[in-house]
């Protein structure tokens, strides 16, 4: 065999293909050709340069077929062409040689891969990230447990990974180099010609590779796609109705339908209820608040019900509204793009999307699910919310900050004071959301347009969650919520442990704490300043969080503690939370901008840590100031500090302030009530 690899650019992913193909394969028996598609920069040069594998070279660059055919040409044998952005897994060779002579009619054979179109799985026809858990290794040892080694039929090859029997390089030719250019297409068309010839094309359903995608290409892709289309209609009538009728009957899908019960993915029971989440982010890729939330209750929810998500994404790799899909211990993850980069003010502003909405329509339509719990619009559209009220579905909205109400999402304004509230006026000299002239006009209108988004989201919705009193007094008062509609207050849970020791009595220095979002609107900055004039012996201010969020601001920081005792800690993982509150004599959550429930109050305080906190929003509901923390006015850092100052010189305030601290609920108990709010607006439907 040779394993024909042509190169053009992606060193990084070109270094881990090229590592995998020596760990994975018998290199004493087959040959590893590598085809260089022009000159290319010196990072990729230098991995040509170290390789001893055979290296053919075009001059100019000539696009990927011709560079393939170049490769071909080389080789007297069976060929694998493979993109230089895959990673290949233990016996793929092997397997693929096995499916080849399976049958004398196999002309090519394509093994599964991540995205591969009619090959990807977990879930065809799209782009998937690999299973949470999984690299490429194990999650191609699961696939091939799971495989009953069928080897379906397929009316073409994907050029991912495909494997060509000479005797139909023999029969057929090489790809369309005049017609197929660049790339994209051109195994198509060699698959159709094959077919017009007798030779079948089949799918190793127990191979996976990994395949990063999109790394050559970059921005020429989606036109060279479209070129490709084109072409492929004119030169094969029937591709695409060929292509429709796989798709709708779909040999694949009971090696797919496997492959995700393997993975924990179950389709629910008629008795088990099924539940969407709309988030805008997921962790790993985002950590705030909202994100974790909703992360924890879809999968507390996931033991008894079938969730499914759908979240926003940010790739620089990936156009506006392409999406990935994930599987997340079992939990179905559709992932679309947004870099907010879009120029259209609308879609920039969360107003509309009409790709997102038809892409969310046809998640909505394929998930079938009894209800939508949305968590946040920001990222997608408040046109989402229609989107589900058009199809008949309950909705469930948490509405998790004033985000509704303000562009800046949480009442601070542009001068880093607390608003007083949102009017058009007002909010229109605080945010630009457009300059289109004439831009004092057309900023005010697009606040007004945002303004009317808003409330058609909220009164599409047929209950509302908060975590606070305070959030649901300013919608109430701002008069967005229907009256009829259910408002529900319900204050979070908390996961983290409480420490196994019994903290030990205060003393100095006292040890200060922050911890979460290093930003302006979070009020580090009046912390710093707090501690000016504090003796250092006395009392010293750890700040825990990521300093690359907001870079400039973090650098202000530094800048500004002066001789006041500061320590920047860094990051933490989730699972350090018990130990990172314990290290902390009390918490100081100073945000300017208001605060939905104060989560990190709470988790401090299951530790036995007290807080002093600014006042306002949901702080002010969380304990009465001075009875287990105190309050001060946002923003006043002269006020903060008289209090850091006179707990320094009597640390005992704060074991007399431990001593009365509140259990905050547990998670479970939370989960309960959420429960509880699906079964009364299910039941409110059906009467």
């Amino acid at each position: 065999m040779d394993v024909v690899v042509p190169v053009y650019g992606a060193a990084e992913e070109l270094r881990a293909c090229l590592a995998s193909i020596e760990r994975q394969t018998d290199l004493t028996r087959h040959r590893l050709i590598l085809v260089i598609d022009g000159p290319q920069d010196a990072e990729v040069e230098s991995i040509v340069a170290s390789s001893p594998h055979r290296v053919l070279r075009n001059q100019q660059r000539g696009g990927f077929v011709a560079a393939a055919n170049l490769g071909m040409r080389e080789s007297t044998a069976d060929v694998v062409l493979l993109n230089s952005d895959t990673v290949v897994t233990p016996r793929w060779m092997e397997k693929l040689i096995d499916v080849a002579y399976s049958s004398g009619d196999i002309g090519t054979v394509t093994p599964l891969s991540n995205h591969a179109t009619i090959c990807s799985v977990p879930r065809g026809f799209e782009e998937n990230l690999l299973p949470a858990g999984f690299d490429a290794a194990s999650f191609a040892a699961l696939v091939e447990k799971a495989s009953d080694r069928s080897y379906p039929r397929i009316p073409t090859g994907v050029g991912v990974c495909l494997y060509i029997r000479r005797a139909v390089l023999d029969d057929v030719g090489f790809f369309d180099a005049a017609q197929f250019g660049l790339g994209y297409g051109e195994e198509n068309d060699f698959c159709l010609r094959a077919l017009a010839r007798g030779w079948l094309h089949a799918a190793d359903d127990a191979t996976f590779i990994y395949h990063a995608g999109h790394r050559s290409f970059r921005s020429s892709r989606q036109r060279l796609q479209r070129q490709a289309r084109a072409t492929l209609g004119r030169l094969h009538p029937r591709y695409m109705a060929t292509i429709a009728a796989f798709m709708r009957d779909d040999p694949l899908e009971a090696v797919r339908a496997r492959i995700r019960s393997a993975l924990g993915e179950h389709d629910a029971a008629p008795s088990r209820r099924r539940v969407v989440h709309l988030v805008h982010g997921w962790p790993p890729f985002q950590h705030a608040g909202t994100e974790l939330y909703a992360y924890w209750l879809v999968h507390q929810q996931q033991q008894a019900h079938h969730a499914a998500v759908y979240v926003r994404g940010a790739d620089p790799e990936r156009a506006h509204g392409e999406a990935v899909e994930l599987i997340d211990d079992g939990v179905r993850v559709r992932i679309v793009t947004n870099n907010f980069t879009a120029r259209n003010p609308f879609r920039r502003n969360a107003i509309r999307d009409r790709l997102i909405e038809r892409d969310f329509a046809r998640f909505l339509e394929a998930e079938r699910p009894d209800l939508l719990h949305i968590h946040h619009l920001a990222g997608h559209a408040f046109s989402l919310a229609g989107v589900a009220k058009r199809l008949g579905i309950p909705i469930v909205l948490q509405i998790q900050d004033w985000w509704f109400l303000c562009a800046r999402v949480n009442l601070y304004d542009r001068d880093g004071n607390r608003c007083t509230g949102p009017a058009v006026a007002k909010c229109a000299r605080c945010a630009t959301l457009t300059n289109v002239a004439p831009a004092p006009i057309t900023n005010r209108l697009l606040h007004a347009i945002r303004r009317s988004a808003a409330r058609s989201a909220i009164s599409a919705s047929d209950a509302f969650i908060s975590g606070s009193n305070a959030i649901r007094d300013d919608y109430i008062g701002a008069g967005v919520i229907p009256p009829a509609t259910p408002f529900h207050v319900i204050p979070y849970g908390v996961s983290v442990d409480p420490p196994s020791e019994r903290r030990t009595p205060a003393r100095r220095p006292v040890r200060f704490g922050y911890v979460g979002t290093i930003g302006p609107h979070k009020g580090v900055h009046i912390a710093v300043d707090a501690m000016h004039g504090i003796d250092p012996s006395q009392a010293s201010l750890h700040i825990w969080g990521d300093v690359r969020t907001f870079p400039g601001y973090a650098d202000d920081l530094k800048k500004r503690t002066g001789d006041a005792s500061v320590i920047f800690e860094g990051r933490f993982a989730e699972d350090e939370k018990t130990r990172v509150f314990s290290s902390m004599d009390v918490l100081l959550v100073p945000s300017i901008g208001l605060e939905s429930f104060g989560l990190a109050a709470r988790e401090a305080m299951t530790c036995g840590v007290p807080v002093i906190a600014s006042s306002g929003g949901a702080l002010s509901e969380m304990f009465a100031p001075g009875e287990c923390g105190e309050l001060f006015p946002a923003g006043n850092a002269a006020a903060l500090h008289q209090i850091l100052r006179g707990v320094a010189g009597d640390p005992g305030i704060i074991d007399r302030w431990s001593a009365r601290l509140p259990r905050p609920k547990r998670n479970d108990v939370h989960a309960a009530e959420i429960e509880a709010v699906y079964d009364a607006v299910l039941a409110a439907r059906k009467s």
